[in-house]
């Protein structure tokens, strides 16, 4: 049982060298090693650290040593691993529609305004597949080329067909089946394996992507000379929340305390902007009661109910109200501004207007 990730990790880990060939100078020492355990785990761990890190934790918890077991904590944590992975790819996709509606004030499909408000309120792994089918589809037959071409490649009705499968097996409150026997729960954790497999297959070209967090932004403006922009940023790629830092100098700028999907760490030229669906609350200063339960952390966004947006940790376990941070407010606009432009009920040119 000591080897049970180890295909997984060889055949996603094969697919990721695809489209970062830099990664293939691991394989060519894990040939005539004899240490197999050990170098299967290092694959492990380079995979956990090109993934985002709200796919890479998820990663990380199952190849711990405590998940080398055909029982219900693994069977679990493969649904949050998919899960996961679902919601990042359905926030990145809805980022890039919002970005191409402010840019080329696009029309959007009757089924997708229609439907939007309901799926995106209260999500779960129907609306994921439900984002990622429809908006795939959607610039597929408008011919809009995505921010990672890859999703045009990989993304297709197989792919599609692959999430379908992980929808039935949560009930309407979240939870995943709990009467099964020990022999369906093993059974379960082969076949979901082999399933998990695919899709992070599907998916292994996010390891060419950065995502990072913008913690601050300053200008420097040397005498005679033009006004350069320090960003300076945490890389959310990692096998632990001690990120890296990286500063970024450019004559122009970018949001501030955002989290990006960047093509090259080098430049801010190409990026997609994930906040509000993704926020890191590292940088909030406690300086009232208040705030004395705020959780720092990178938090994904799962429900917006009675203007109160609902986000779930990566690392923070327990349940986190972030109403007292410094700019939940304006966060709070960007979901009202997202589900009304969104469902139709808006014109976001009108709102720029304003």
């Amino acid at each position: 049982m000591a080897q049970i990730n180890e295909q997984l990790i060889r055949n996603v880990f094969n697919e990721m060298v695809k489209y970062k060939p830099a990664l293939a100078k691991y394989l060519e020492a894990d040939e005539d090693s004899e240490e197999t355990v050990a170098d299967y785990r290092i694959l492990g761990d380079l995979i956990i650290r090109n993934y985002p890190w709200p796919i890479g934790v998820e990663l990380r918890r199952l190849f711990s040593g405590s998940m080398r077991q055909l029982d219900r904590l693994r069977l679990d944590q493969i649904f949050k691993t998919i899960e996961r992975l679902m919601q990042f790819i359905s926030f990145v996709m809805l980022s890039q529609l919002w970005r191409e509606k402010i840019k080329r004030n696009l029309q959007l499909p009757e089924n997708f305004t229609k439907d939007f408000e309901t799926r995106f309120s209260v999500l779960s792994m129907g609306n994921y597949t439900w984002i990622i089918r429809i908006v795939g589809n959607f610039f597929k037959e408008q011919n809009i080329e995505w921010f990672m071409p890859e999703m045009g490649e990989n993304f297709d009705n197989k792919f599609y067909n692959a999430l379908d499968f992980w929808v039935p097996e949560r009930n309407e409150i979240g939870h995943y089946q709990i009467n099964l026997t020990q022999e369906d729960i093993e059974k379960r954790c082969v076949e979901y394996e082999d399933k998990l497999t695919l899709i992070l297959q599907r998916a292994a070209f996010i390891a060419k992507y950065k995502l990072v967090s913008v913690k601050e932004i300053k200008v420097k403006k040397p005498k005679n000379k033009e006004a350069m922009f320090r960003h300076t940023v945490d890389l959310l790629n990692s096998t632990d929340s001690d990120f890296k830092s990286q500063e970024i100098d450019e004559i122009k700028y970018t949001e501030s305390n955002a989290v990006l999907l960047m093509k090259s760490i080098k430049t801010i030229d190409e990026y997609i902007n994930l906040s509000p669906t993704i926020i890191d609350t590292s940088t909030e200063v406690i300086d009232s009661k208040e705030k004395f339960t705020l959780k720092k952390d990178i938090f994904m966004y799962t429900k917006f109910r009675n203007d109160q947006i609902f986000y779930l940790g990566t690392e923070v376990t327990e349940k986190c109200d972030l109403r007292h941070l410094s700019n939940y407010s304006q966060l709070v606009e960007e979901f009202k501004e997202i589900i009304e432009v969104f469902s139709g009920r808006r014109n976001p040119f009108e709102t720029r207007t304003e």
